[in-house]
């Protein structure tokens, strides 16, 4: 597809969200975007802008770019706004008439507790906008614009899910490699500089920070999360873990697989290693099949949680699932527990045509299991796109 072709595809789908919110008008304000850039010109934009810039959108259709003068032929190459106005000594004259013109009853501003996607306008440039419509009626009609963000993040156009199912398919490749290549006396590091290879071959990079992508986990006693591979050694009998994606033409993928390390006296896992990844195996797919379009997030999660701790294993002490995209958390309503750190996001209804991940684990004494895949999900339900990991794999 052409640049700019996916941001034309969201502002597209933003205006049919502006009516479905009854909202008149989104303003994204933004400013030089090499230090702090909002995650949302990602969508509406896609690439960057020098100067304080404003971003309008109504849901009668208008879209309209107020730039600074150096930025203005840019933006004007891209077509994805009908109007856009330059400014020299300050954007707040021309941004204030142009508002006044369209004189909405609502404008949403990108500010949101909970989805850092969302929130990309900082404190200063809020103070700012109340300065500029200082004395205007404007200034008492902001409002959050996460209900249009979350949606527009959340809703994969055909074209991002064609994206997106390549990363996935990318990964893949490079997981069976690694998966030939494990063998005892690996570090933790050695397996990732596998992966990091062929990513490097393939001209792609990771899904999260180079330096923890993949998380590669091996043995018992590990600490699972978000940290960077060690030079803990591989050894028979051990499982091992890997936490991985890669982007493709902007698009995340978010994996975990699995593998049993064979060794002289052991060539299959014990059955408590088969239990326990079995277990995870039947919350992940019962949390599945009652994910659709419009539930509440914190139900499914219940659902997996309540699963597992009947099984006998501990709940995981993390979400279920979160939408994947243009980043790896791509902000929108969660699959997670109601727990404060989460904010709202779990009490949202999930969005059609979302992509979500399912993802837990357990701990056990050969080390840690987590599966994570991901899932498309529609009115009707939610169907895996990447192929779910189902059997423990072998190694060794």
């Amino acid at each position: 597809m052409a640049h700019f072709d996916i941001q034309r595809e969201k502002l597209e789908q933003a205006t049919n969200i502006l009516a479905e919110q009854d909202i008149d008008l989104w303003l994204t304000f933004a400013r030089e975007t090499s230090e702090t850039p909002d995650p949302a010109l990602n969508l509406i934009l896609g690439q960057g802008v020098t100067w304080q810039s404003a971003f309008l959108v109504t849901r009668d259709g208008k879209r309209i770019a107020i730039v600074g003068g150096p930025d203005g032929g840019l933006i004007k190459e891209t077509s994805l706004y009908e109007e856009v106005k330059t400014y020299d000594e300050g954007i707040g004259p021309v941004l204030r008439e142009t508002v006044g013109a369209l004189n909405p009853r609502k404008i949403a501003l990108n500010y949101a507790l909970g989805d850092v996607a969302s929130d990309g306008l900082t404190h200063g440039m809020f103070l700012q906008l109340a300065s500029i419509f200082k004395g205007t009626p404007y200034r008492t009609r902001f409002t959050s614009a996460g209900s249009i963000i979350a949606p527009l993040r959340s809703r994969k156009t055909p074209a991002e899910r064609a994206r997106m199912q390549k990363a996935i398919e990318l990964a893949e490749e490079i997981f069976a490699i690694v998966g030939a290549n494990l063998k005892p006396g690996l570090t933790e590091i050695d397996v990732a500089n596998i992966a990091h290879d062929e990513v490097k071959r393939r001209g792609l990079t990771t899904s999260w920070d180079w330096d923890a992508c993949p998380i590669v986990n091996t043995g018992p006693g590990v600490e699972v999360g978000h940290g960077g591979p060690t030079n803990k050694v591989i050894e028979e009998g051990h499982l091992v873990h890997l936490d991985f994606g890669v982007v493709y033409e902007g698009y995340c993928s978010d994996l975990q697989r699995m593998w049993f390390m064979r060794g002289k006296r052991e060539q299959q896992p014990p059955e408590s290693v088969r239990n326990a990844f079995a277990a995870c195996v039947s919350a992940i797919e019962q949390a599945r099949r009652k994910l659709h379009a419009g539930v509440k997030g914190w139900r499914i999660d219940e659902i997996a949680r309540r699963t597992l701790t009947k099984k006998g294993y501990p709940e995981y002490m993390h979400a279920l699932g979160h939408s994947v995209g243009m980043a790896c958390h791509d902000g929108g309503p969660l699959l997670g527990p109601r727990w404060p750190r989460y904010g709202e996001t779990p009490l949202r209804p999930i969005e059609p045509d979302s992509i979500y991940t399912l993802e837990l684990g357990v701990g056990t004494e050969r080390g840690y299991i987590g599966l994570e895949d991901e899932v498309h999900v529609t009115e009707s339900g939610a169907e895996f796109i990447s192929p779910a990991q189902r059997e423990l794999m072998l190694a060794g």
